[in-house]
């Protein structure tokens, strides 16, 4: 299953790739994003992990803030397409196919932060089986230093409830969507729904779970908090994709030894 799903990350790299041109060329969404980053890695430069780095916006930004990354994921597609971008943008951002769970190129105690944006189900899939949704946090903080800290912001991305208030954002949603961008996602949906309802914490309401994951593995000083810019009523993406649940930002540190 795993594969299935990489091979349609690749699939859909192209139009991923769209999304962040879009977001990279809109003054508001990148300011936005640089002032988020800067705000939570502080002004100190940092040895940075992103992971299942898609076209690599995360990383664009982090690299110009004058931090040291190394982006990762699983897709070949999106790994081809986050090189691109890296010298369309000019930053010194290292590119890696690697699995996002195992991290099997990285050693241990070697980052200060962890990053990710929207990528916990895809990167949690291959190891839920035999060791809980908790695997991959493991692993993440046996390779941070002390002190290092996971920095992620994610969403509720449950299966959307057929209320009629849902079913009216998402009419409207396709026809934003097709309107702005001239797709149409509702068969793409169904056709891979079988797979999305396999992944972790489909049926498990969150941030909650998330908190009950990062206690469980023994990480400190655990934040969460909501993300008021994804969650506007007045901005476009909610109008495209809010229906699908609310965003949060989670911020967790590893001990100090």
């Amino acid at each position: 299953m795993f594969e299935k799903i990489e091979n349609k990350w690749t699939e859909d790299s192209g139009d991923y790739d769209d999304m962040i041109q879009k977001q990279l060329s809109n003054k508001r969404t990148v300011s936005y994003w640089t002032k988020e980053l800067k705000r939570l890695l502080g002004p100190e430069p940092l040895r940075i992990l992103e992971v299942g780095c898609g076209p690599g916006f995360m990383s664009i930004i982090a690299a110009r803030l004058g931090h040291d990354v190394k982006a990762i994921d699983g897709s070949s597609g999106m790994v081809e397409k986050a090189r691109r971008n890296m010298r369309q943008y000019h930053q010194q951002v290292e590119i890696c196919e690697e699995d996002g769970v195992t991290l099997p190129l990285e050693q241990e105690q070697s980052y200060d932060v962890i990053l990710w944006q929207n990528c916990w189900n895809m990167t949690m899939i291959r190891r839920q089986q035999k060791s809980g949704s908790e695997a991959g946090f493991r692993r993440w903080k046996a390779v941070l230093k002390p002190g290092g800290r996971i920095i992620y912001f994610d969403g509720d991305y449950r299966t959307v409830e057929p209320t009629l208030k849902n079913k009216i954002h998402m009419k409207i949603a396709d026809f934003l969507i097709y309107v702005t961008e001239r797709k149409t996602y509702g068969s793409d949906v169904k056709e891979n729904s079988g797979i999305y309802e396999k992944l972790p914490f489909t049926s498990q309401k969150r941030p909650e779970a998330d908190f009950q994951i990062l206690k469980k593995v023994r990480f400190a000083r655990i934040q969460i908090r909501e993300n008021r810019w994804l969650n506007r009523p007045w901005t476009m993406d909610f109008w495209k994709y809010g229906y699908q649940g609310k965003k949060f930002i989670v911020v967790a540190t590893k001990k100090e030894k």
